[in-house]
């Protein structure tokens, strides 16, 4: 069916005009699933039956007239770190392989209002601890790009379903890296709004300060119209923000001439992969062409990021984890224990002065944005490792992968601040390569129109994985 591979808007206008039902995309899209899930291992669980059911009620409410919400009909994915009500919860983990919810998460209630048919669970980094989408519970997440190698994560069942088409967007949660670098390694758009624009309530947690919700779509106007249904205040979090949400598809068309937009180069260019290098060139070249102003800058801190990531995580994390860490240790897989166990270790006075370092760099970057309306960053400095590497080459440079891969990123969840991934080239081996934009706090709608502009005189967010079709 040629309308697997849609945007969401794309679906979402022929579901309107009736010229597909909701029912037969539905139906479809478990086809493929069916199809393609058993070697990619993108899903934990399946909503079928319910999902089928919807889709019928859809396509009734839809004879009858009813006004269509934004997302009507939609199949949508969701990270299992997500509650989702009478549906099994696992976070990627054996200790909650059969907590049953009896609620949603708060994103997940928004998207079901918004008309969205949640179709399944998305396969995960165990508690979403980790990045390269191998998980000792559920197995590994292949990239479909090249089943041989990583997707990323730990959103990485989120990412694999959208870009094989078997889902038209999917949620996933970002507290170091994890919706922007499967973005990048899956050729996708992947959005981490600022802190406290989308809720957390329902989520479970991997770290409170740098927790973030966001969107995984094929196209920036997709995100903004995910965005669009799941933003807003919730006063069953604490940390969610009362500022007010714009309409950001009504933002996207806006031109980006004469915008002024810092390159951030030293930490985050050095070391880089000669593929990403050229590919982040050549974006920058099409920006100028649109009219922005490009201006090389750097964040004079940025080479303490890493001891907040090492500092900051691990402690909140084994602050959650405390109580199953000391009772049901056995359960965990070694992968996560290696991450978690560190942070019982963590004093007070490191967490104290981290958290102190992170306010000091956050007024420095503020104080860049008063010169520039977006800062920009290759997403990752290196294209999708193998399967199982544990060190890559970046340019003439051996790093570990778990620190490349979240090096340009996690800067953004200690700053609070909206960052995005959107497609901009492919490596020699045909493998996706991301550019991240960073806007100023709660503009999500300025990097949003700044991408769109991209995706208006580039195509790189039209490629899909060859060999998937069906």
């Amino acid at each position: 069916m040629s309308y697997l591979e849609d945007t969401i808007a794309e679906i979402s206008r022929k579901i309107n005009s009736r010229e597909v039902t909701v029912s037969e995309v539905i139906e479809s899209t478990f086809e493929r699933i069916e199809l393609l899930n058993p070697e990619l291992n993108a899903f934990i669980s399946l909503n079928k039956q319910q999902a089928l059911e919807n889709a019928r009620n859809a396509d009734t409410a839809q004879k009858q007239g009813t006004p269509l919400e934004s997302l009507h009909g939609i199949p949508i994915a969701v990270k299992d770190l997500f509650a989702t009500k009478d549906t099994i919860t696992t976070a990627g983990s054996s200790i909650l392989s059969k907590w049953t919810p009896s609620y949603d998460a708060t994103v997940v209630k928004k998207l079901k209002q918004a008309g969205a048919i949640i179709i399944g669970k998305t396969n995960m980094d165990e508690f979403a601890f980790g990045g390269n989408g191998e998980n000792d519970h559920y197995g590994v997440i292949k990239n479909p790009w090249d089943k041989t190698r990583s997707p990323g994560g730990s959103s990485g069942g989120s990412a694999v379903a959208v870009a094989s088409s078997m889902a038209y967007g999917a949620i996933g949660t970002d507290t170091a890296a994890s919706v922007r670098n499967p973005a990048h390694f899956c050729g996708l758009v992947g959005l981490k709004p600022s802190y406290g624009r989308v809720s957390l309530s329902g989520v479970i947690p991997l770290s409170w300060s740098l927790d973030h919700v966001g969107p995984i779509t094929k196209t920036v106007e997709d995100t903004a119209i995910l965005l669009n249904a799941i933003a807003g205040y919730d006063p069953n979090d604490d940390s969610s923000s009362t500022k007010s949400v714009p309409d950001y598809t009504a933002l996207l068309n806006k031109p980006i001439s004469k915008m002024k937009i810092g390159v951030l180069k030293g930490y985050f260019w050095n070391p880089i992969d000669p593929s990403v290098e050229s590919a982040m060139e050549d974006a920058l070249h099409a920006l100028r062409d649109l009219g922005a102003v490009t201006t090389n800058i750097e964040l004079k801190s940025a080479e303490k990021f890493p001891l907040l990531m090492n500092t900051i995580m691990p402690a909140e994390a084994a602050a959650y984890h405390h109580k199953w860490l000391t009772s049901q240790q056995d359960k965990y897989g070694s992968k996560i224990l290696d991450r978690l166990l560190p942070g019982l270790i963590v004093n007070a006075h490191d967490y104290i002065n981290a958290q102190r370092i992170r306010e000091t760099i956050t007024k420095e970057t503020i104080e860049l944005f008063k010169n520039y309306d977006a800062l920009v960053t290759p997403t990752v400095p290196y294209t999708a490792a193998k399967i199982g590497e544990t060190m890559v080459d970046v340019g003439n440079t051996r790093m570990e992968a778990s620190s490349a891969r979240t090096k340009n990123l996690f800067p953004f969840n200690a700053l609070g601040l909206p960052a995005m991934s959107i497609p901009c080239g492919f490596d020699d081996k045909g493998l996706p390569i991301g550019l991240q934009i960073i806007g100023k706090p709660f503009q999500e709608s300025e990097i949003l129109q700044i991408g769109n502009a991209y995706q208006t005189t580039t195509d790189w967010h039209t490629k899909r994985p060859k060999g998937l079709t069906i």
